[in-house]
This record gives C-alpha cells, structure tokens and sequence, in this order.
C-alpha cells in the first residue's frame, strides 16, 4: 500500500501538542515534525504567543492513542485496543470504502506502542445525528456504508460524534469515522445509533464489497490482521462477511443494549 498519508504515519517524529480532555482512554493530538522541524516552543517564540490549533497545519496533525493508556475492559484483551483501532481502517480500506482515516501502529510513540491516526478537521456541530436530518444523499449513501462497514467489525460503540465530515471542496464532504477500538470480539457486541436504516435494502454494490473480503482474509489483508487480531477474532470476522453478504435488508436492534451511551 504505497499511500504517502500512511508513509508519513509510520515514519515522521511526533511531538504532543495536548490530550483530548473527555476520551474515555489516553488519546493525544500530535504534530508530525518532518516537514516543520520546529517544536511548539519554537512556534510560540515565532509567534509572539502560544499556538493554537488554527496556526498548526492540520496535514500534519494525527491522533495517538497509546497502549498504556487503555482503560481495562472485561470483555476485551487488555492493551489490544491500539490494534483494534488500525483492523478497522484496514477492513474499511479492503471495501474500497474511504470511511476511516489512515491509521497505522507506530511502537516509537512518545508513550510508547500504540495507534497513530490522521487527524480530520472538522466542524464539531456536524455529527450522525445533524447530517442524518440534513440527508444530502451523497452523504446518506456514505452513512450506509458505515452501517455495513459497523456490521463486518462488530462495532461495539458507534456514537453520534464517532462520524465526523471533512470537507473536500467538491461536494457536501466526506464522511470520516474514528474511535473503533472496541471492535472485533468473537462475540456480538454491536451497538450503535445507527438504527434508523434497520430494514433498509441494502444495496447490490456494498454486498458484492462485502463479499470481496473473503479472498482478500485469505490473502494480503488476512496476513495484515494477523498482525492485529487473535486467530479466533479473525475466523469470527469471517463468519460476519459470509452473514453480511447475505443480507437483504438491514438488521434490527438487537440484544439488551442495542445502543451505545452516551449516544453522541
């Protein structure tokens, strides 16, 4: 996958510019400092002041969520959820579905392993809930793919403010989904607040998608996940293409808590 975004990911310094206050595990905005060498100190003395996210070029910002800040969960290995998070950006990217920022493992952060995504800037008041009343359809088309992609990756936290829209200065936007470390358990755990397309049709292109991951587990993405996932996570997975590919219509909710809290 020669993509220069991911290129970049992998191998640029990291300098922390400050925590995300309300995620529920250590999650950190970064700088990548290959194409501007000068730290924030730097900046701050250029500027006359502190800098603020504005001054800061948001090619070269990513988000870190490092492993020894994961909140221990019952049902989750304990310090997998960094791996989680890189499984789903590369099962979105297999769809051909330009869903999820790239995201890569980086094992030199500033905190040690843990996950390096590219940040997306975007309007913080856009989220499911506003672009689903707005409806623009070519953004409706893109949160079915989400409700697909969700389904594949046993999405067990699909909250409101997870689907960002980045601007692209062609159209509506794009829609960007984030925070997918609770994902890939051998058992269902879906929850999301995507319910209002349950008993849609799903559309004829998203099941052939779907049905494309087989030979590609088989192949270079199976290698991939390897990497990321325990063999029966990955075996459960494909279990959730064969049934996904199949579907007609959408699912209903089901299970005691079809929903994530809090919902945005």
């Amino acid at each position: 996958m020669d993509d220069p975004v991911v290129r970049r990911l992998r191998q640029a310094p990291i300098e922390v510019v400050g925590r995300f206050a309300d995620a529920s595990n250590a999650t950190l905005l970064v700088r990548l400092t290959d194409r501007d060498p000068r730290l924030l100190a730097a900046i701050a003395e250029d500027l006359g002041r502190e800098p603020g996210l504005d001054d800061l070029d948001p090619a070269d910002l990513a988000v870190h969520k490092p492993r020894q800040g994961e909140r221990p969960l019952w049902d989750f290995p304990a310090g997998t959820l960094h791996l989680r998070e890189v499984a789903a950006y590369e099962v979105a990217t297999a769809l051909g579905w330009d869903l999820v920022p790239q995201t890569v493992v980086r094992d030199d952060g500033p905190f040690g392993p843990g996950s390096l995504q590219r940040f997306v800037p975007h309007d913080p008041s856009l989220h499911y809930f506003s672009l689903l009343e707005v409806a623009e359809p070519a953004v409706t088309r893109q949160l079915l793919q989400m409700v697909v992609l969700d389904l594949v990756i046993d999405n067990a936290d699909r909250k409101g403010g997870h689907v960002l829209l980045e601007a692209d200065g062609t159209g509506p936007g794009r829609i960007r989904l984030v925070d997918h470390g609770v994902t890939f358990n051998v058992d269902r755990k879906l929850r999301t607040v995507a319910w209002d397309f349950a008993g849609r049709p799903v559309p004829a292109d998203l099941l052939a998608a779907v049905a494309g991951l087989c030979g590609q587990l088989s192949a270079a993405l199976g290698e991939r996940l390897s990497r990321l996932l325990e063999e029966a996570e990955v075996e459960a997975l494909r279990t959730r293409i064969t049934e996904v590919g199949q579907l007609h219509r959408l699912p209903e909710p089901t299970g005691r808590y079809p929903y994530p809290w809090p919902l945005l």
